[in-house]
């Protein structure tokens, strides 16, 4: 029974952590992606798959280059590489703030960087070495997001955003999915790609609100030492008013 009433009681919790994250986050992160998604699929100067896909491969399939080629892809990875940069720089800041922060920002900062260089260098597809590689690296990514939620979990579920990890794990599960079981048109394009963007930037999202919270947490507590301090000072060891004007 009592383990029957934790359960309940974790599941019901789920609605509150997802409604943690206030709705105008959600839409900054959804209604761009939409919006974007809509203007490729109805421009008339290229097909979809052409903006969508990694440039490098659109440009060796037409055996021709255009900075159009892959635009899509290309902002996928510019929202990857300045959460990256964000996530280390508040790292370097906050070095001394209290665990696990200062793990969780490295963490952030390395897998945001190693998704950008994977699309950059399409480690995942174009530029495997073996039959087997793609599935090693996917596998290798997975493990690494596993063991990132594992390891800080508890600060997760308590303090940060899990509505967009939802979403962004949510979305990258209907990529892969897609990719892996629909057959290659240009509507399928539009699905896989652009749950895959819509993926990274949630993930992105997540990433700088945890920044964010990182910098809350970590002011709150200097406020808390420096009023400790104080309190202490104040106390037995402080110097007497009196004794300060004798001398």
């Amino acid at each position: 029974m009592h383990r029957t009433r934790v359960h309940e009681r974790a599941v019901a919790s789920i609605p509150r952590m997802i409604a943690r994250t206030p709705p105008p986050v959600y839409a900054s992160v959804v209604l761009p992606v939409a919006v974007l998604l809509a203007a490729a699929a109805v421009q008339p100067w290229l097909p979809p798959s052409d903006l969508m896909r990694d440039s490098q491969v659109i440009a060796a399939r037409h055996d021709a280059a255009s900075p159009a080629y892959g635009l899509v892809s290309n902002l996928g990875i510019v929202v990857l590489v300045l959460s990256s940069g964000a996530a280390a720089t508040a790292r370097l800041i906050l070095r001394d703030a209290r665990a696990p922060w200062p793990g969780l920002l490295l963490w952030m900062a390395v897998l945001c960087l190693v998704l950008g260089l994977d699309d950059l260098l399409l480690l995942h597809e174009a530029a495997t070495f073996a039959p087997w590689t793609a599935a090693a690296i996917a596998a290798a990514y997975g493990f690494a997001f596993l063991r990132f939620v594992l390891a800080f979990r508890s600060l997760i579920v308590r303090d940060l955003d899990v509505g967009l990890l939802v979403l962004a794990v949510g979305s990258f599960g209907v990529s892969a999915a897609t990719d892996l079981f629909v057959a290659a048109t240009q509507a399928s394009v539009l699905v896989e790609d652009g749950a895959k963007l819509l993926g990274l930037v949630a993930w992105s999202a997540f990433v700088l609100r945890t920044v964010l919270a990182a910098s809350r947490h970590s002011g709150a507590s200097t406020s808390t030492n420096t009023s400790t301090a104080t309190s202490t000072r104040t106390g037995s060891d402080a110097p007497s008013p009196v004794s300060a004007l004798e001398v």
